[in-house]
């Protein structure tokens, strides 16, 4: 039962996020949504912050959950830009608030732990040894590239569907992340 009020609070936080900017949400507000009170949510989160990252990142987290490795990394983008397209108008009050850096910084962690367990897989079953400076490299490269799509698109309001996007992705790089590793592991041998 005790679960429920941070249910609660969490449902209650989306649907504001869906009406307003995070920027005009208060604890207060989430409270009064949900019919909680502030006790309640302080026992689940310290901030607004705090339940941002909960609720977006937990809920992506379990959209791409299956979608982890070499072979499903598409489903995983595909799962994430269509969690997005989904929730548009929470995401859109989040890139346009105050907030948006902070939020930023979580995709950014969120990519690099998906990316790297990718490159780290890409290695194992290619059998090759690389040098952890450079997976980092190969992971910071791709993750520039899949941010930077998603962040324009967000920018521009998340209109073209997200398959059209994958679909010219794929286009650029199908190929790219095995060859990368390869590049990296004739590099090293002549270093």
């Amino acid at each position: 039962m005790k679960q429920q009020g941070k249910f609660i609070i969490i449902d209650s936080f989306k649907d504001l996020l869906n009406q307003k900017s995070i920027d005009k949400i208060t604890v207060k507000d989430i409270c009064a949504q949900g019919g909680v009170n502030r006790q309640t949510f302080y026992y689940y989160f310290k901030d607004i912050m705090d339940i941002l990252s909960f609720t977006i990142f937990k809920e992506l987290s379990v959209e791409i959950a299956q979608n982890r490795t070499f072979e499903t990394w598409e489903e995983g983008f595909i799962a994430t830009m269509n969690y997005m397209k989904k929730n548009s108008k929470m995401i859109l009050h989040i890139y346009n608030s105050s907030y948006w850096d902070e939020a930023k910084t979580y995709f950014v962690d969120f990519s690099n732990n998906l990316l790297y367990n990718v490159v780290k897989e890409c290695v194992n079953s290619m059998g090759v040894k690389l040098q952890d400076k450079n997976k980092v490299f190969i992971v910071n490269f791709y993750r520039h590239i899949f941010n930077g799509l998603m962040l324009d698109w967000v920018s521009e309001g998340m209109k073209e569907e997200p398959e059209i996007i994958l679909r010219k992705l794929l286009l650029m790089i199908t190929g790219s992340i095995p060859r990368s590793v390869t590049a990296f592991a004739e590099y090293e041998i002549k270093e």
